[in-house]
């Protein structure tokens, strides 16, 4: 007797539990298959970026918190991860390219207002070149590191596209293989305000 008491408690603080939960909208967490997982931890970010965007063939969304170039040295790692994206769009993949932009909301007095583009020579470089680029709403800190390829590879990490992170920073990423992975994260990051600078 005693046990069907705790096992009629048992479910109906259950049903009271789930109810609540779907009258509050809480969604329950589930996670999403992937065919292939693989952590790029340091140095081994950029050979798989740059090899993910070379074999690219119809899209790729790319949601940077910061490229940060340096025009007089067009050599390193991050510079090409730009190229990549340009060279991409002219061989026909569709590219769209989001950056941060924000207002100094940190300072006081009227250096709250000054406009912050640490990416502005890369999304010039990219501008010119034909590719698709807007910065954020200034009123919003996007500090993502997200790249969605084919709707198949997602990149996402701490790793911005820099110097110091390509070749100084400890860094942590990871490129998952999975559709339903790829197209959970388009969905959410095509949502980003986009604003064009020109």
């Amino acid at each position: 007797m005693q046990e069907n008491n705790k096992i009629t408690t048992i479910l109906i603080f259950t049903i009271i539990f789930t109810v609540s939960g779907l009258l509050c909208g809480i969604k329950p967490a589930c996670s999403l298959p992937a065919d292939d997982v693989t952590p790029l931890i340091n140095e081994e970010y950029y050979p798989a970026v740059h090899k993910a965007f070379t074999n690219a063939k119809k899209s790729i969304l790319c949601v940077m918190s910061m490229a940060k170039l340096d025009k007089r040295h067009s050599g390193g790692d991050e510079y090409q991860l730009v190229l990549d994206l340009i060279n991409a769009h002219k061989r026909g993949v569709k590219v769209l390219v989001v950056f941060d932009q924000n207002v100094k909301f940190w300072e006081k007095g009227k250096k709250r207002d000054i406009l912050e583009r640490k990416s502005e020579y890369t999304y010039d470089l990219l501008l010119s070149a034909g590719v698709p680029v807007f910065y954020d709403s200034e009123n919003r800190v996007t500090h993502s590191k997200v790249m969605v390829i084919d709707r198949y590879i997602t990149i996402v990490g701490s790793t911005n596209w820099t110097y110091s992170a390509l070749k100084k920073n400890h860094e942590a990423s990871v490129i998952i293989k999975s559709r339903d992975v790829a197209l959970a994260f388009e969905q959410k990051l095509k949502k980003i305000e986009k604003i064009s600078a020109k």
